[in-house]
């Protein structure tokens, strides 16, 4: 979810001139003018997802320059076929999608892109070799693979079920 942090960072408006000649007056205008913008575009119903879409691209960013053995036991890191299939999984992400997924490289080499609320899971991945695939499950019942062809609209049916398994 969005913190006040996120929503801070986000918010900052260097376009608005600021300048110490002006002096206080200067700055509490300086000040009221953010503060309207802010409020502004929190209420706007883009915004949360502007937000996520950043943080969730930023994290896939740090995933794309990991190097082998990242995680100490030789995993190999995500090369350019995972992280373009993985760029593709992100587009077709709905607001729901990027407000609970969680971003991480594959220990067999790949990105993968995990949701959780409360003991529901999913998983869709991309690897190395070019394959996308996922996974659903409940607490410890056998797992369900969600395959794909690796086509815009099996990823798309892929999230769908995703969206389906975690509000259920």
């Amino acid at each position: 979810m969005l913190v006040a942090e996120d929503v801070n960072k986000a918010t900052n408006f260097p376009a608005v001139a600021e300048s110490n000649a002006m002096g206080t007056a200067g700055q509490a205008l300086r000040k009221h003018v953010c503060d309207e913008l802010v409020n502004i575009v929190r209420d706007n119903v883009f915004w949360p997802s502007a937000i996520l879409l950043k943080k969730i691209k930023s994290q896939l960013s740090s995933i794309a320059e990991l190097k082998s053995n990242w995680d100490t036991y030789g995993a190999p890191a995500p090369n350019r076929v995972a992280l373009d299939n993985a760029a593709r999984i992100l587009r077709q992400m709905a607001p729901f999608d990027l407000a609970l997924v969680n971003i991480v490289p594959s220990a067999e080499g790949g990105v993968g892109f995990c949701f959780t609320v409360g003991d529901r899971y999913a998983d869709v991945e991309a690897s190395n070799e070019g394959d996308i695939l996922g996974v659903k499950y409940v607490g410890a019942q056998t797992p369900v693979l969600i395959e794909t062809d690796g086509s815009d609209a099996s990823i798309e049916q892929a999230l769908e079920q995703i969206r389906t398994h975690i509000s259920a």
